[in-house]
């Protein structure tokens, strides 16, 4: 257990560290909100084998990641004459065309697959040892 907690700390530093640098990358932000909004934290239940990771951020960042945002205000429709001053007739904004910049959602796939590798391997080798310890001193034979 405490291998799989030390294995998930680390892949969860590696993981916020790579978020980060995509969104330095990716020039997201010119305040540094997002980057400095990154909470992250490991939880081990007491008592339990269940290993819970926490990554929390800004709201902003997703909608940055879907490449949607800057809503129009409360109560404009089409139909009226303000929504031709920003909008084309798509909706979208004349000045702000926005693009998906993916900085988490090519990450969290990747990362995610190498946890379960991770993790996997970990449990494996738990096993491999427990399975060896509980052999007998004698030669014994395993058939596969």
């Amino acid at each position: 257990m405490s291998n799989q907690l030390q294995i998930a700390q680390q892949w969860l530093d590696i993981t916020v560290e790579r978020f980060l640098r995509n969104i330095k990358t990716l020039r997201i932000g010119s305040t540094g909100e997002l980057a400095a909004s990154f909470r992250a934290e490991v939880i081990g239940a007491a008592g339990s084998d269940q290993i819970k990771l926490r990554v929390a951020y800004s709201l902003y960042g997703q909608f940055v990641d879907m490449g949607v945002g800057r809503g129009m205000a409360a109560g404009i429709s089409k139909d009226q004459k303000d929504f031709e001053k920003k909008r084309n007739s798509l909706g979208q904004l004349r000045r702000h065309l926005r693009r998906p910049k993916p900085w988490y959602s090519k990450e969290i796939g990747y990362q995610s697959h190498r946890l379960a590798e991770l993790m996997s391997e970990a449990t494996g080798e738990i096993l491999i040892s427990t399975l060896a310890s509980a052999l007998p001193a004698s030669a014994s034979t395993i058939n596969l």
